[in-house]
């Protein structure tokens, strides 16, 4: 809950930009552990509360449902989606008894002449619950990615998951644009590879500690998109390597340093190509994206009255958990004992 102000501040800032940010969810939101319990189950629902009504501050366009979300039971989660006007999203959680759908499968949410279809499935489910089941959610998310394909401009999934299935979303969901995961630590980073042609997948690791932002731009509905961000990057340690290589005689070229080492100079061809390959690529990009993570820290300032609803919020979770007594330990005699 404590980057929620810093969250709110950069959404904020992107809005004074003249932005108007897409902001979602991927699952696993609304508590803070799994073990819910007698000792913090008043807390943990009043934190769910709290979590959701600072998102409505945010300016939330979506929550996928996943496992924390249905840790409390269905009811509790049907009470926290009719106290906000957020979407909750899931495309292959059903109740047992209906057999219907939990909630709405997917929205289609306008940006100027733009339409994006987000779509939310989730694989996972607590232990306990027995009035949800789940139908296979790669074929319920690529069922309404063919829904959509002709109605939406980009599709995006938000898919709650393990990290194990992690590794095959791209492929599993192939005609997706873009994939936001929840349900493992794991935090995407600039320097990690993605599929060429998409889709291209994020997750923003643990606890909210980041916010990532992904700046897409739609010229050419039939060409794919080029992850901008990557090939800057691919550029600049290009540029680091033939320095470093560079610093050995800066009066000389590189083939004329190297000439005897046949090994560094496959490196530097190699380098060229790579160079070259990303240079292209970001000349030739119809669609880009731009892709920031950022950390939630200390650098980001905290808004005021956003801060000051964290800090009462806090305050009362802390509040509502019973106090733990200290239990004193009597000093037991030992010295008459055989051990």
């Amino acid at each position: 809950m404590g980057g929620l102000s810093r969250r709110y501040s950069k959404v904020h800032e992107l809005k004074s930009e003249g932005k108007n940010p897409i902001i979602l969810d991927a699952g696993d939101l609304l508590f803070s552990t799994t073990n819910l319990n007698k000792n913090n189950i008043k807390s943990e629902e009043y934190r769910a509360s709290a979590v959701l009504e600072g998102y409505g501050k945010i300016g939330c366009d979506a929550i996928n449902v996943g496992k924390y979300e249905l840790l409390n039971g269905l009811s509790f989660l049907k009470k926290m989606s009719n106290t906000t006007d957020i979407p909750f999203l899931s495309a292959n959680l059903r109740n047992a008894k209906t057999k219907q759908l939990l909630f709405q499968p997917y929205i289609i949410v306008k940006r100027g002449d733009l339409s994006v279809g987000i779509i939310g499935v989730s694989s996972l489910l607590p232990d306990t619950s027995t009035v949800v089941f789940a139908d296979d959610f790669i074929q319920a998310g690529n069922s309404y990615i063919d829904k959509l394909s002709d109605e939406t401009d980009i599709i995006i999934m938000l898919i709650n998951t393990d990290r194990q299935s992690q590794k095959s979303l791209a492929t599993n969901f192939e005609n997706a644009d873009f994939i936001v995961t929840s349900g493992s630590t794991n935090l995407t980073r600039t320097n990690v590879p993605q599929s060429e042609n998409g889709p291209y997948m994020f997750s923003c690791g643990k606890q909210g500690k980041y916010l990532q932002t992904i700046e897409a731009k739609l010229k050419d509905p039939s060409s794919p998109f080029v992850n901008i961000s990557d090939h800057e990057k691919k550029i600049k340690n290009v540029k680091k390597r033939f320095e470093k290589l560079q610093k050995k005689d800066p009066e000389k070229k590189l083939v004329d340093i190297y000439k005897d080492q046949s090994n560094v100079l496959k490196l530097i061809d190699q380098y060229r190509i790579d160079l070259k390959t990303s240079e292209d690529a970001i000349a030739k990009a119809k669609n880009t994206i731009i892709y920031k993570t950022i950390g939630l820290n200390k650098k980001i300032t905290d808004d005021s009255e956003m801060l000051s609803f964290v800090n009462q919020s806090l305050s009362k979770c802390n509040a509502l958990k019973p106090e733990v007594k200290e239990i004193k330990k009597a000093k037991i005699d030992h010295s008459g004992h055989d051990h």
